[in-house]
């Protein structure tokens, strides 16, 4: 993973501060669109929020791709979202198995780096390699940000999920994600936050997806074309430039206090 990704990272961690940790709420994300990084939802090609919460961090998902070419294809996505307070009082699980082609991963964010141990989730992301693990198991309470450093302390909490897929030059794919507080059955990741001070019962963030190949729609019935991806907003790597990452160094102790 570059410097500049990871300084990114922290940066837009800082600017999503202010509205964190009240409830689930949506801290940062990255795509991979075929090797194409975005650090924004909203500028990935072919990626639908019309029913995705980007403050809470919950809702679908839908990405459709149509390279126009035969080939195979990755797309991976990575959400860090905080179930509750403190957020680094959480852990992952997994449940079920995945489709063929599709791989996960739940784990520390990379740049977390005062966290109990060093996330690899965001670098998988980008180079298509989630490892199919779970290395935030936890269990062992950190709300007072005092447990011995190990894989068994809860964390902060992100999952990630890929999909890789074969078209021919007449067929497109079509991604489903769900992120909710219900269960869906079938594979899913889980993000809990246990019982702690801050939270007389537990919350969880529920993580799971599907892919289907169709064919390709084109001709009048399919309607005009999406409009473009639109940039990837400055603000979103500015807005918390200067002091996000002293925030982001003394998050734990500021949200403690």
């Amino acid at each position: 993973m570059s410097k500049f990704r990871i300084i990114l990272g922290v940066i837009l961690f800082g600017a999503f501060v202010p509205a964190a940790f009240c409830a689930s709420s949506l801290q940062d994300a990255e795509f991979n669109v075929n090797g194409t990084l975005y650090a924004n939802p909203n500028a990935v090609p072919g990626l639908s929020l019309a029913t995705f919460d980007t403050t809470t961090g919950q809702g679908t998902l839908t990405f459709t791709y149509d390279p126009g070419k035969a080939g195979t294809f990755n797309f991976d996505a990575w959400i860090f979202d905080a179930v509750a307070t403190p957020f680094y009082n959480e852990y992952g699980a997994k449940s079920g198995s995945p489709a063929a082609g599709q791989s996960w991963q739940v784990d520390v964010p990379d740049y977390d780096s005062d966290s109990n141990h060093t996330g690899t989730i965001l670098h998988n992301t980008e180079n298509d390699s989630l490892d199919n693990k779970n290395h935030l198991p936890g269990t062992a309470d950190n709300y007072l940000n005092n447990c011995a450093t190990g894989s068994t302390c809860n964390d902060a909490a992100s999952m990630a999920m890929g999909f890789k897929f074969t078209l021919t030059a007449t067929q497109e794919e079509v991604v489903t994600l769900l992120l909710s507080p219900n269960n869906p059955g079938g594979f899913y990741l889980e993000q809990i936050h246990p019982v702690d001070g801050n939270n007389s019962s537990e919350a969880d963030l529920f993580f799971s997806g599907s892919a289907m190949t169709q064919a390709s729609c084109t001709g009048p019935k399919c309607g005009p074309p999406p409009p473009p991806a639109s940039p990837e907003p400055a603000t979103w790597s500015l807005l918390a430039a200067g002091s996000a990452v002293v925030i982001f160094s003394r998050r734990r102790r500021f949200f403690r206090a």
